[in-house]
C-alpha cells in the first residue's frame, strides 16, 4: 500500500489518467517517430474504430474480453463519440482472440485501426510495444487481407500503415515470428499503426475476430514452467481467507497515522476466521547502521514481534512485507545494496521464527523498478536470503504496483519455495472514490454494481480527468454484464492471474483489493463478496486491504466487524 493513510495505489490514477491522455497524440514529430525507442514486451493490445465526421456514431459495442472506451482526451463530446478506444490483455505465449460486435444506426464507414499501448520510460521516450496480429475477420462488413498472406513491396496489401514506413520480413518482430496459421502475421505499434476502411451498412450487425499476441524482444529469453506440486503450492494452498494489518508499521516513526496493532488484533482476526495476515513494515526507517552492520529498531522490535508470536500460535500464517521503500524504487542502483543488506538483517533476525512467517520481499514495486529489472533484483535478494534462511517460504510481486498485466514480464528464479502476489483494485474509480491521495476526494456516490438508477454528473473538478470521465460515461450507460462498475473488470484480471500462474506452474496470491470507505456500505460489501467469490473459484488465495483504517474490515468503535456476511457467508 504505497503513502498515507489507507491508500492502496498512491499515484497510480494519476499516472494511468497521463498515459491514456498521452494515448490520444495522434499527430507525431518526424523527430519523435525516428528516435530510437526503447523496446519492451506488451501486455495489452489496443485497436481503434472510428467513424468519419458527420456519420452517427457507433453505439453499444461489445467485446468477449478487454474494455471499450472513447476518445476521453477530446473535449468535444462530438468528437470524442466517434472514436472507439479498444484494450484487451495478450500474452507472448499464446494467441488471444476477442470478438468486437456493434450495429451502425446508418451507412457508412469505419476506419479500423490496429495500435498497442503507450507507456514512456523514466525519460518519456516511448516504448515500442510490437503486437502481431493474425486472421482478422467480420461478418457484416468485410475485411481484405486479415491473415497478412498478401504483401505489396513487403507490405501488408490492403493495409495502410501510417506515421512510418513498415518492417522489412527479416527483421525483429517479423522475424521468426509464428502465425496462428499461414505464413505471414501483421505488426504494430503506437507509432506505426495499420489502417483499413471498412463498410458499414445501417442495421445490420458487425461482428469482427482477431487474434493478438505480444511479440517478444529480441534477445528473450522465456521463463523456465514449474512443476504445479512444488513446497510453494503446497504452502499456498493452507492459504485461504487473509486480512492486511495496514496503516501501522508502514508509516514513518516520526508520524502516525492512528492505528496501532496489539495481540488483541490477531484474536479478533483469527475469531473471525482469517487464517492469515498481511502486515507491512516500513523496514527502511527501522534499520540503522552499526559497527556490524544493520540492527533493527528495538522499539519497532517490541511491538511487532509479540504480534507475529501470537499470530503463529494461533496458527495463522503471516506474510511479512518490505513497504514504501521510494528510495529504492525511484532510484534502484543506489539503493539495492541496502536493500539486499537489509533483507539479510530480518531473516537473520526470523531465522529461528515459526515458519509460518513468510517474507514479502517488496510492496507494489513502480517508478523506475519495473517488472523487466526485478528479474535481477529478486535473483540477488532471494540468493542473499536462502544463504542465511534456506527454506523461508518467499513472495514476490510483480511491477506497476503489483498489477496482473505485469506477469507477462516477471522473471523469477527456479526456487520452488516462491508464491507470487498481486493487487486488484478494479474497478478503480468506485474502490477509491472519494481518496484524495490519488486526487478522487471529490468523486462521491459511485454505487456497485452500475449502471445507477439516475446518470452520475462528474463533478466540476474532475471534468479535465479522462480517466474518471471515460469512466462515468460507461458507468451511466452499459449494462451489468459488462458495466464498469461491475465484476465484469475484476473478474478479467484475476482470470489473467489465473491463466499465468496455471501456464508458468507458479502458486499466485492476491495480497490486496479493497474499497474506501466513502463508498456507501452496501456497494462495498457486494463488491467485496464479488472479488472473494470470483478469486476462491479461481484457487487464488486473497487478502483483504485492510483490517481497521480507511478500508476496514473492523470496527474498533464498535468492536465488531463490517463485513463479516461478504468475506464468510
Amino acid at each position: 500500500m504505497p503513502y498515507g493513510p489507507s491508500c492502496p495505489a498512491r499515484e497510480r490514477q494519476a499516472l494511468i489518467a497521463t498515459m491514456k491522455t498521452a494515448a490520444c497524440l495522434l499527430f507525431i514529430s518526424l523527430a519523435q517517430l525516428t528516435a530510437a525507442e526503447p523496446l519492451r514486451q506488451a501486455a495489452e493490445a489496443r485497436l481503434w474504430l472510428q467513424v468519419p465526421k458527420n456519420q452517427a456514431p457507433l453505439k453499444d459495442i461489445r467485446v468477449s474480453t478487454g474494455s471499450v472506451g472513447f476518445a476521453h482526451w477530446e473535449k468535444d463530446p462530438a468528437l470524442r463519440e466517434r472514436f472507439a478506444d479498444i484494450s484487451f490483455p495478450i500474452r507472448w505465449w499464446k494467441w488471444t482472440e476477442i470478438t468486437i460486435r456493434f450495429t451502425p444506426s446508418e451507412s457508412g464507414t469505419a476506419q479500423l485501426t490496429l495500435s498497442g499501448p503507450w507507456a514512456a520510460d523514466s525519460n518519456q521516450t516511448m516504448y515500442r510495444q510490437e503486437i502481431l496480429w493474425d486472421q482478422i475477420t467480420a461478418t457484416g462488413s468485410a475485411i481484405s487481407n486479415g491473415s497478412f498472406e498478401e504483401t505489396e513491396e513487403n507490405h501488408p496489401a490492403s493495409w495502410a500503415s501510417t506515421w512510418g514506413p513498415y518492417i522489412a520480413p527479416d527483421a525483429w518482430p517479423l522475424k521468426n515470428a509464428q502465425a496462428m496459421e499461414g505464413r505471414q502475421v501483421g505488426a504494430s505499434w503506437h507509432n506505426r499503426p495499420l489502417v483499413q476502411t471498412i463498410q458499414l451498412t445501417a442495421g445490420k450487425e458487425v461482428s469482427i475476430s482477431l487474434l493478438a499476441k505480444a511479440a517478444t524482444l529480441p534477445d528473450f529469453v522465456p521463463p523456465k514452467t514449474l512443476p504445479g506440486n512444488s513446497h510453494a503450492h503446497r504452502e499456498c494452498a493452507l492459504l485461504k481467507r487473509g486480512i492486511n494489518f495496514g496503516n501501522g508499521w508502514e508509516a514513518p516513526p516520526d508520524q502516525s497515522w492512528g492505528i496501532r496493532f496489539t495481540t488483541e488484533d490477531v484474536d479478533h482476526a483469527a475469531d473471525e476466521g482469517f487464517d492469515h495476515l498481511r502486515i507491512p513494515v516500513a523496514w527502511h526507517h527501522y534499520l540503522t547502521r552499526g559497527e556490524n552492520g544493520w540492527n533493527i529498531s528495538p522499539k519497532l522490535l517490541a511491538e511487532l514481534d509479540p504480534v507475529l508470536k501470537r499470530a503463529t500460535d494461533r496458527n495463522l500464517r503471516v506474510l511479512l512485507d518490505w513497504h514504501h521503500f521510494d528510495d529504492l524504487t525511484k532510484n534502484p542502483e543506489a539503493n539495492l545494496t541496502r536493500f539486499i543488506e537489509g533483507w539479510e538483517t530480518i531473516a537473520r533476525h526470523y531465522q529461528a521464527s515459526s515458519p509460518l512467517v513468510f517474507f514479502e520481499l517488496l510492496n507494489e514495486p513502480c517508478d523506475r523498478l519495473t517488472t523487466e529489472s526485478l528479474g535481477i533484483i529478486y535473483q540477488k535478494i532471494i540468493r542473499a536470503i536462502r544463504a542465511i534462511d534456506p527454506k523461508r517460504i518467499i513472495v514476490a510481486s510483480p511491477g506497476q504496483w503489483g498489477q496482473v498485466s505485469e506477469l507477462e514480464r516477471l522473471s523469477l528464479p527456479d526456487d520452488d519455495r516462491v508464491i507470487v502476489t498481486v493487487h486488484c483494485y478494479e474497478p478503480f474509480q468506485f474502490t477509491h472514490q472519494g481518496a484524495g491521495w490519488v486526487g478522487l476526494q471529490d468523486l462521491k456516490g459511485i454505487q456497485y454494481p452500475g449502471p445507477p438508477a439516475t446518470p452520475f454528473q462528474v463533478p466540476a473538478s474532475l471534468k479535465d480527468n479522462s480517466s474518471v470521465v471515460a469512466f462515468v460515461a460507461g458507468y451511466n450507460t452499459l449494462p451489468s454484464s459488462n458495466n464498469p462498475s461491475s465484476v465484469h473488470s475484476l473478474l478479467r484480471t484475476l482470470r489473467e492471474a489465473r491463466e499465468w500462474a496455471d501456464h508458468f506452474g507458479r502458486p499466485v496470491h492476491l495480497g490486496e483489493f479493497g474499497a474506501h470507505q466513502a463508498g456507501d456500505d452496501a456497494s462495498r460489501a457486494r463488491y467485496l463478496k464479488d472479488v472473494r467469490t470470483a478469486a476462491e473459484q479461481l484457487r487464488i488465495p486473497w487478502t483483504m486491504w485492510e483490517w481497521k483504517a480507511g478500508f476496514g474490515y473492523w470496527d474498533p468503535q464498535a468492536g465488531k466487524p463490517r463485513f463479516r456476511a461478504a468475506l464468510f457467508d
